[in-house]
């Protein structure tokens, strides 16, 4: 035997399921679009790769801020790095440093 109560919760509860499915945006909404950060830098000296050091100074003076983690990526060239970093403004950043793509 149904209890008129706990249909009627039943009612409600599946209601409120298929209202809160209504409302949702059919494709995935994102809070901004990917910006992709890229710096590009040569090397004064063709026989020595660029120094940690010098990408960090160019970052810093590009984009103020702190410098997380500076990591080698062959991928895109032989002096390509990848560096994270989280500016003055509190944007966190993923910059490409002297990649080919």
């Amino acid at each position: 035997m149904v209890n008129n109560s706990s249909f009627s919760l039943a009612q409600t509860c599946a209601s409120i399921v298929i209202a809160l499915n209504l409302s949702l945006p059919a494709q995935p909404v994102y809070a901004a679009e990917y910006v992709p950060y890229k710096l590009h830098m040569k090397r004064k000296n063709p026989e020595k790769p660029i120094r940690k050091s010098a990408i960090m100074a160019k970052v810093r003076k590009k984009w103020p801020g702190r410098v997380l983690h500076i990591a080698p990526d062959t991928s895109g060239g032989q002096d390509c790095h990848i560096v994270k970093a989280i500016g003055d403004d509190g944007e966190f950043r993923i910059i490409r440093v002297a990649c080919n793509n």
